[in-house]
């Protein structure tokens, strides 16, 4: 329990932070602020602030769900409708097309230019400079929560965009596999490769514009989408994914660096 305190203590400070965001806006309704008092923070009414709390909650998941479909409907759904106008073996396909432009921008570009360790914002530098919370633990608390919720979230995306649950779960787990891969190939940027992390930000709109243009070029040029792409939900494909990303979790796990890289990344944010 303290080990999971500490890994997300963020999302626990957000938890309460949702359950006062919810009292205020009941207290806002006439019928409902008659029945609420100040009293709820009290040690007897842990049940009910628990509730509010729990509200709060599904209101942050129902947000950032909307995030993610809107992010497949722009880059994703529009494009397939817009290049199947012109080439109908891709509208033909619809499936295979979303498959496609997800591995291209989601997983392997996503992966890589959104990365976490070096999205340090004003939320990091509170839990780790006032709440006193290790970077360490801080990184792979929020970590962690982006495997599960890409996982959870991707896969029913994918579902409402016509792509079979079986694909679209092998999808969820190949995305949340890559994403602490990501995160090893910006630690190995960082000790290895400075002129690439202190240049980042244009590799990373390098990286994102190279995706975008393969993702949408491809099937104009070809006028189709190559079968091969549904390689991504092989069994094969997805045991050695997970295993990689196993092993990249061990790796940032065991990494004792993150101080280093947190301080940079601070003094950056800083300078921006």
């Amino acid at each position: 329990m303290k080990l999971f305190r500490r890994l997300f203590a963020e999302k626990i400070l957000q938890f309460h932070e949702g359950t006062n965001k919810v009292f205020r806006m009941l207290m806002n309704i006439p019928v409902i602020k008659d029945r609420l008092n100040k009293d709820i923070f009290d040690k007897e009414q842990s049940r009910l602030r628990t509730a509010l709390g729990i509200l709060g909650q599904i209101f942050v998941m129902l947000f950032e769900f909307i995030r993610k479909f809107v992010y497949v409907v722009v880059f994703m759904y529009i494009p397939y409708r817009l290049i199947s106008h012109i080439c109908p073996l891709v509208a033909s396909h619809q499936e295979l097309t979303m498959i496609s432009m997800f591995v291209i921008i989601s997983i392997i570009s996503g992966s890589i230019a959104n990365n976490t360790l070096l999205a340090v914002g004003d939320r990091d530098y509170l839990m780790i400079r006032v709440m006193l919370i290790s970077p360490y633990m801080n990184f792979l608390g929020k970590l962690i929560y982006k495997i599960v919720t890409d996982f959870i979230y991707f896969t029913i995306v994918l579902c409402i965009f016509k792509v079979s649950i079986y694909h679209s779960i092998m999808i969820g787990i190949v995305t949340a596999c890559a994403r602490p891969i990501g995160e090893v190939l910006v630690i190995f940027c960082f000790d290895h490769v400075k002129s690439l992390y202190e240049r980042r930000n244009t590799y990373n709109g390098m990286i994102m514009a190279a995706s975008v243009l393969l993702a949408y070029g491809l099937p104009i040029l070809t006028r189709k989408v190559a079968a091969g792409w549904m390689v991504v939900v092989h069994p094969a494909f997805v045991l050695f994914t997970i295993l990689l990303g196993a092993g990249a979790m061990y790796y940032l796990w065991s990494y004792k660096h993150y101080r280093r890289i947190i301080r940079e990344a601070m003094h950056m944010k800083r300078e921006d």
